[in-house]
């Protein structure tokens, strides 16, 4: 379907439906009637983090999201605590780190699992960017030592053997009644923006179903616009002990990616464009409960991105033709089979999942040159409550094998002679073939106490291990090391008042044999090598929350620093989020500090510079009302209301202010 299809079917179906609403949909589980009669969809909850973890997981409801009001998930994720998302052009458009992790060029240092489906880091990165923020009902950051039951700890597509630093669950929305709505919005740079959504419930079956549309011409010289349709849908069976879910998605879009705007970047002339950019996804979830003690789940899924890149503009000294494009494809399938089971007071679950990764024309730094991974993972976890469920003692065992088809070697074996660093000889690439990686191995042990109704406490032990897909030299002649990692967490919340609940998280994670990447060659002759370094990262978060039916706020202050790289690593971030209803209005504020850290993300003296040290604020004001006799809201914003133009990593300048106005109604 052409994206231009589906942007004029969105507007013209949100034309003719003058009566919509920003409609809202609720997720946590099924609910039936006495009867049998469906009462409610609910959310799926089989992939959660345990209950130990709950003080050290990072949620965003639904509320919060509309008060954040963010451009996109990626713009939401950086509202959690101790995130910094570097917005950046080029192939990504985001790179995420958490507590000063690393900064992984294919951003794939997180997980993504949409509607309970494991995504692939090329697609997971793309849909986060499209996929519209009406439908999505919450989103949750959970980290590495509270992740094993989520998915693979191995990685697909990493130029590296890291292992998953944790996962990024989104959860979208499910309809409660019957009804619809409508959404438009216009912004700075021509943005034009336009949601439909439908949703309803019919005995034992639920639909819902979502159009969207979006244009923008982008800030001059920024090379960022983009003209995009989506489509959303998602619906289900639900009976009492068997349920059946499918969501699927699918966009389509002209593309811009942001060139660098600073002339000691190399890529200032990077004026890349997808022409276009799809991304398919769907998925399915069964859910049989045996009895009360005995439920089995199986997910279900395929993505698939294929793209056609512009690339006359990124080296204009030797494009010889008017069009020269990179098409490529990549497509990730998976199954998730797990059960869960009570006896007594422990709870035990149990699974299997086998990821298969395919990028028959090669992706990022790799065009030309089949990528073709599995992962295979098992896991088991075990939860005792005791003491009334006042102390809630887990553990996890996860094992994932990857095996190779076919990719462009990672470590360059012809790179060392005689101990030491020699010039990399481009003209011969090494092709891995037929391989299989060490096994990725990782444990965790969990612990929460209720001290009383107020107070509670938690600790969380995690070991991971990782290790690369074959025995190569690395860039400073020594031996390939596995990757090891020791993690260790505490927590504490204290419900003071509904006014003030203060959380403090503290972390130290002990890492030995980080794989550094440096990147060498030419898109024709890749070629990447490692440093390997050891590295202590540690500190903590700082949280209060609350709210009544006027206002609500929630502030993390987050710091994090390590003894190698720390220069890399903005020691200093605060989120905060506010909302004041007064009558039919509400005012909602947002905003985001980074201190000062160093980038030198293609600089062209190869040196590093600052990045960071911004306050980034947002603003709206709300008038809720009646259309119609059915709800209605219009709403002015503004993004960046400072009109600072950032920089979170380096040459790529956020474009500025943007100032704009939308009107939501129900039908």
């Amino acid at each position: 379907m052409n994206k231009r299809i589906v942007l004029s079917l969105a507007l013209i179906a949100s034309m003719n439906m003058y009566a919509f609403a920003n409609e809202s949909y609720g997720l946590q589980k099924v609910e039936v009637t006495q009867e049998g009669g469906l009462k409610a969809p609910m959310q799926n909850e089989a992939f959660s983090a345990p209950e130990t973890s709950k003080l050290t997981i990072d949620k965003l409801t639904e509320e919060e999201i509309e008060i954040a009001n963010p451009k996109n998930v990626f713009e939401a994720i950086n509202m959690t605590a101790g995130a910094n998302i570097q917005f950046q052009g080029r192939k990504n458009s985001a790179i995420i780190t958490f507590r000063g992790s690393p900064n992984i060029y294919s951003a794939a240092a997180f997980g993504v699992i949409l509607d309970g489906a494991l995504l692939a880091p090329m697609s997971s990165l793309r849909m986060m960017e499209s996929l519209s923020m009406d439908v999505i009902e919450s989103i949750e950051v959970i980290r590495d030592a509270s992740a094993l039951t989520l998915g693979p700890i191995a990685g697909f597509g990493t130029p590296n053997g890291s292992p998953t630093l944790g996962y990024i669950v989104i959860k979208t929305k499910l309809p409660k009644r019957d009804g619809g709505s409508a959404k438009f919005a216009y912004e700075s740079f021509n943005t034009k923006i336009a949601d439909i959504s439908y949703g309803g419930i019919n005995d034992k079956i639920f639909y819902l179903a979502s159009l969207s549309g979006y244009f923008t011409d982008g800030r001059d010289d920024f090379n960022t616009a983009e003209e995009r349709g989506s489509v959303f849908v998602r619906s289900g069976y639900i009976d009492e002990g068997f349920s059946a879910t499918i969501s699927a998605y699918y966009s389509n879009a002209d593309k811009e990616t942001q060139k660098a705007t600073d002339p000691l970047s190399s890529v200032t002339a990077s004026e890349w464009k997808y022409k276009p950019v799809e991304n398919e996804f769907i998925s399915a979830i069964l859910e049989k409960d045996f009895n009360q003690n005995n439920k089995t789940t199986l997910q279900l899924s395929h993505t698939k991105a294929t793209w056609s890149q512009d690339l006359d503009r990124t080296n204009p000294s030797t494009a010889t033709a008017p069009n020269i494009y990179f098409t490529g494809t990549q497509s990730t399938d998976s199954i998730d089979l797990r059960h869960a089971m009570k006896i007594a007071d422990t709870t035990l679950k149990f699974g299997a999942q086998a990821m298969f990764y395919d990028a028959p024309d090669g992706e990022l730094f790799y065009e030309g040159y089949e990528r073709k991974e599995q992962i295979y993972g098992a896991f088991i976890h075990a939860s005792h409550s005791f003491d009334n469920n006042r102390l809630t003692i887990d553990e996890s065992f996860r094992v994932d094998r990857k095996h190779i088809d076919s990719s462009v070697e990672r470590y360059d074996p012809n790179s060392v002679l005689a101990g030491n660093v020699t010039k990399l000889n481009n003209a011969e690439l090494s092709i891995i073939e037929d391989q299989w990686a060490k096994s990725s191995i990782a444990l965790s042990l969990g612990a929460i106490y209720k001290f009383d109704d107020n107070l509670e406490g938690s600790a969380r032990f995690a070991y991971l291990t990782s290790g690369t897909p074959d025995d190569a030299l690395s860039a400073d002649g020594s031996d390939m090391q596995d990757e090891e990692s020791y993690r260790y967490e505490v927590g504490l919340k204290k419900r003071i008042n509904k006014y003030f609940s203060p959380t403090l998280n503290l972390f130290l994670y002990d890492n030995k044999n980080i794989k550094s990447p440096i990147y060498l060659g030419t898109n024709a002759d890749p070629y990447i090598v490692f440093n390997q370094i050891d590295q202590k990262r540690y500190g903590g978060e700082l949280g209060f929350e609350g709210t009544d039916k006027e206002l609500y706020y929630s502030f993390s202050y987050a710091y994090a620093t390590a003894d190698v790289k720390d220069n890399e690593i903005p020691k200093h971030t605060v989120s905060a989020m506010l909302q004041k209803k007064i009558g039919d209005y509400a005012l909602n504020f947002s905003g985001k500090y980074i201190s000062t850290y160093e980038s030198n993300f293609f600089t062209i003296d190869k040196e590093y510079h600052d990045v960071g040290d911004f306050i980034s604020i947002n603003l709206s004001l709300d008038y809720n009302h009646q259309l119609l006799g059915n709800d209605a809201k219009f709403s002015v914003y503004s993004r960046n209301l400072t009109d600072d133009n950032y920089v979170t990593i380096f040459g790529f300048e956020d474009q500025g202010r943007v100032i704009g106005a939308s009107y939501a109604f129900k039908f």
